[in-house]
């Protein structure tokens, strides 16, 4: 019979193997992967918990995080009790399971620490780096012996493939750059320097091929913010810093000043009229540019929670989206071609802000409750000790916390993995030390 400290330490590499098969399963678009490991996690850590501390339950999950997600849970729970269409409702609560699971398996064992999120890095980074490949790989094929269009290699088409939606997947992408210019920063070094290196521009080629405009502006915000602190520091010469930023000059230009699907993505934004979203009805022949689109919901909200008098408590989730379908049939927004078929224009789209829906769906109430799951977050990362691994949190978040004004990040699995899982993995792994560099 092994004794307990053995048993420790076997549940504990359980436990990693556990969360390294979640990362992969995640980046690679295996769901039920991710939610076979996200249940496995928790019980294992349960297990640990008491091994460790000889109760089941850990004092941490009376922590204010798991408290707010799990009011918020909680929301989608209790319409489930006059809602007139259940089985809507209840795919919401599925979806919306992981705003319980994913804080439950943080906090109840302390399992990561920076020897194995550094660990756990190293395998995020390396399958994101082959899922590029892979899905430039495709583009090729569909590109060079399918007749496509140079489409193939941008945006949401790249990732297709991967059953992935683009900014999202752009979002893991940036996280791991972060980590990879951490790393730079302390001088240490995934491999070699070659290797290193190579990996931090493949990555950044990832990022502009995925032409999400949020996340290519927030990427050049923080190159320019590691350069600045690198030469603070002086861990980098003045003359790398000059041919790095001529270089970002140049390429930015080139991309923005000639026609390209990531300049035509930037250019549509600048074009369209906003008081357009005003009119009282559209041709079903308007398009509407992301702005538009997005400002259009934010009259679409109000209009309904007025019209059912549901400000405090909202209209329900499984009733959110038909209401919505309802005002995009009333103002003869594009609905698809002939009924029944895959095209079905506007149908379907949500608020494309977590705000919004949360307030559509929960009322103020659940506008509060994801309020404070933001401020929660935002508690993290200002409470640990003001150092460069901290900032990695804080810059992650503020893209999460952007890209909350662009999407209803709840409302998918992967929207929940991003702004639930990655800052709660970034905050733990700042505890203890990094391990020893290995020898020359």
């Amino acid at each position: 019979m092994m004794d307990k400290y053995t048993q420790i330490r076997h549940i504990n590499n359980l436990l990693f193997l556990f969360y390294q098969v979640f990362v992969v399963g995640t980046l690679c678009a295996f769901r039920a992967v991710s939610s076979i490991m996200i249940g496995l996690i928790l019980v294992t850590s349960i297990i640990q918990n008491k091994n460790l501390q000889g109760v089941w339950l850990n004092r941490q999950l009376k922590h204010p995080f798991v408290i707010t997600c799990g009011l918020f849970f909680l929301l989608q729970l209790i319409p489930l009790a006059y809602t007139n269409n259940f089985f809507e409702g209840w795919k919401h609560v599925q979806v919306k399971s992981a705003l319980l699971f994913i804080p439950l398996c943080f906090y109840s064992c302390a399992c990561i620490n920076k020897v194995n999120f550094h660990s756990l890095m190293i395998v995020y980074i390396y399958t994101l780096a082959a899922l590029l490949i892979w899905s430039l790989g495709v583009g090729c094929n569909k590109y060079f012996f399918h007749h496509a269009t140079t489409s193939v290699f941008f945006y949401h088409e790249l990732v297709s493939n991967l059953g992935h939606h683009a900014v999202q997947f752009s979002i893991f992408v940036f996280a791991g750059l972060i980590y990879l210019l951490h790393l730079n920063h302390i001088k240490r070094y995934l491999k070699n320097k070659t290797v290193h290196f190579s990996l931090i521009a493949w990555l950044i080629i990832g990022i502009v091929l995925l032409s999400s405009k949020l996340v290519i502006i927030f990427t050049l915000g923080y190159l320019i913010y590691h350069l600045y602190t690198s030469l603070q520091k002086k861990t980098i010469a003045r003359s790398v810093v000059a041919i790095a930023l001529i270089a970002g000059i140049i390429c930015s230009s080139a991309i923005l000043l000639t026609q390209n699907p990531i300049s035509r993505r930037f250019n549509d934004v600048l074009h369209g009229n906003i008081a357009v979203v005003q009119q009282p009805s559209f041709n079903t022949r308007d398009y509407f540019n992301g702005v538009q689109f997005r400002l259009l919901q934010w009259r679409f909200v109000k209009e309904i929670l007025t019209e059912h008098k549901a400000w405090l408590f909202g209209v329900t989730p499984a009733a959110a989206q038909p209401l919505l379908n309802q005002k995009y049939m009333a103002t003869h927004m594009y609905t698809g071609g002939r009924p029944g078929g895959s095209d079905r224009g506007y149908l379907d789209y949500n608020t494309h802000n977590q705000f919004l829906e949360s307030l559509l769906q929960t009322g103020i109430v659940g506008l509060l409750c994801f309020i404070a799951i933001c401020v929660q977050l935002v508690i993290m990362a200002m409470t640990r000790q003001f150092d460069y691994t901290n900032r990695l949190l804080r810059a992650l978040l503020l893209l999460l916390f952007a890209y909350t004004f662009s999407d209803a990040v709840f409302e998918t699995q992967y929207g929940l993995i991003l702004f639930l899982f990655m800052p709660l993995l970034f905050y733990t792994g700042q505890a203890g030390k990094y391990p020893a560099k290995p020898e020359e």
